[in-house]
């Protein structure tokens, strides 16, 4: 079997809404290669601030509102095959739609179709009765199919408050959140996310690093080095000391699994060779077995975010470097904000790429994880 050498992403390049190039989609067909020279196109801000591209041919003027989602992004891949080089340029995209001169329309009244439907009736030809008397029947089964509708609806009563509360402890992609905490450290509980005797497994390596008194030399990821240096030089206990290096070792072990290509994860592949059960608590809470063995879907990104914002903020008197650890995870730091907005976190007054965790918390958001296949 011929193994297939990927080039890896040199850069990723994004920029700010109404500085990014435009995907546009014509919603009434592809153009012809021929027709592309003849378009003019314009970008706009609308009074709503959304941003609206026209084109316009010989014959027609195309608009449409360009398309915004906060729970992802869009990008262009271009690959330099002498370079071996791949850029990804964040882009936003349209589809617009041909915009026809509204003609003038001759209102009729109710009583004059009544008039006209009646001579149909008594003096038209046989199709004609038939036309009118089907027309009618249409009419009526749609006005009552209309009044049960609105009775119907109007019967519905929708409990926001109970959907919030469904949507953030019944999801399976963001950690258990109790709202009802009167301090920050009830929020989010430990062992929903990793349990006690799974970080024990860390302990000894975490003590390697408290005896050296810096984690440099162990070859972690920054985000996972900067904090644990942070803890050392701390005043906490040395058993509290140990635990959250332990925390931020487990961190360290899910970051290298979710940037690791899956091509690699075969099954000799092991996330963490100093835990068993470290290894087994990663690889089956962050991935899945299928036929064709072990996969990442994307929304596992999404879970994994999730988790190691919860953790780093329990080992870190609940603040978390969201810029450092948006590097570590090869993720936007616009969509690692987002998730802390939904995890219930607050941006520093004082810096906007820090999050901390603080009662009272914002009011509940709904998360809908992208899916997918990686």
């Amino acid at each position: 079997m011929i193994e297939i050498i990927m080039p890896v992403i040199n850069k990723i390049i994004t920029k700010e809404k109404g500085s990014r190039p435009i995907l546009i989609d014509f919603d009434n067909g592809k153009v012809k290669k021929e027709g592309i020279l003849k378009l003019e196109a314009s970008h706009y801000e609308t009074p709503m601030n959304d941003q609206m591209v026209a084109v316009s041919s010989e014959r027609l003027l195309y608009t449409g509102i360009v398309e915004e989602d906060d729970l992802y992004n869009n990008f262009i891949l271009v690959h330099n095959r002498q370079k071996e080089e791949i850029k990804l340029y964040q882009v936003d995209t349209v589809t617009v739609r041909a915009r026809f001169p509204q003609k003038n329309v001759v209102e009729t009244s109710p009583r004059k179709e009544n008039a006209v439907s009646e001579l149909h009736k008594q003096f038209g030809s046989k199709k004609a009765k038939r036309v009118t008397e089907q027309r009618e029947r249409l009419t009526m089964k749609i006005d009552a199919i209309k009044e049960q509708l609105e009775k119907t609806v109007a019967s519905v009563k929708i409990d926001n408050i109970e959907q919030n509360n469904v949507s953030e402890n019944d999801s399976i992609y963001r950690p258990k959140i109790n709202r009802d905490a009167s301090t920050p450290d009830g929020v989010y509980n430990l062992e929903d996310l990793v349990e006690a005797y799974i970080l024990d497994t860390l302990a000894v390596e975490a003590g390697n690093i408290l005896q050296a008194g810096s984690a440099d030399q162990f070859g972690l990821c920054p985000f996972a080095t900067s904090n644990i240096n942070k803890i050392l030089i701390s005043a906490s206990q040395e058993e509290e000391k140990i635990r959250s290096i332990t925390i931020f070792l487990y961190i360290q072990y899910l970051i290298k699994f979710m940037v690791t290509p899956m091509k690699l994860v075969t099954k000799k592949f092991v996330v963490c060779d100093k835990s068993v059960d470290v290894n087994n608590h990663i690889l089956n809470l962050f991935s899945e077995m299928g036929s064709h063995g072990r996969t990442r879907p994307l929304h596992m990104k999404d879970k994994a975010l999730c988790y190691t914002m919860v953790l780093a903020a329990i080992a870190m008197d609940f603040e978390v470097d969201v810029e450092l650890l948006s590097k570590d995870m090869k993720i936007g730091i616009k969509k690692a904000i987002e998730v802390a907005r939904i995890l219930a976190f607050n941006a520093k007054a004082n810096n906007k790429n820090v999050v901390q965790l603080k009662l009272p918390l914002p009011a509940p958001v709904n998360f809908t994880p992208k899916k997918g296949r990686r």
